[in-house]
């Protein structure tokens, strides 16, 4: 398995791992629950995750194979890896329900960045 095929795959479990925490967070919210350790360690995996796929992007960019990529591609990459860091900041690491609700709407909202980096980099060929 190349480089690339690593990209892709991690491309896909950035998306799948975002969309898990997204619903989790969600059930989390319309059962009243706020957040707790287990939720909000889940979450603060979201971006370490963004940041191995980052480097092995920039690996792949140091091989000479993504200078074909659109800018945009790389724009949503960063999007992935600081959005939960911003609503951290935003929220002031509160834990009530209604961060619950903005994590959650993040990482649902980091799947789509993740989706549209992959169709950026790999067209739709799902």
């Amino acid at each position: 398995m190349g480089l690339t095929q690593v990209h892709a795959n991690l491309a896909t479990a950035v998306m799948l791992f975002n969309v898990i925490l997204g619903a989790w967070g969600m059930l989390k919210y319309f059962r009243g629950e706020s957040m707790d350790g287990n939720f909000f360690g889940a979450v603060a995996l979201s971006p370490v995750l963004g940041l191995v796929q980052a480097v092995v992007g920039l690996a792949l960019v140091t091989q000479g194979l993504g200078v074909t990529v659109r800018a945009v591609h790389y724009l949503y990459g960063v999007l992935v890896v600081l959005a939960v860091p911003a609503v951290f900041a935003y929220t002031r690491g509160r834990d009530d329900r209604g961060a619950v609700l903005l994590y959650s709407a993040v990482l649902l909202l980091n799947a789509l960045f993740g989706f549209r980096a992959y169709s950026t980099a790999y067209g739709n060929n799902f």
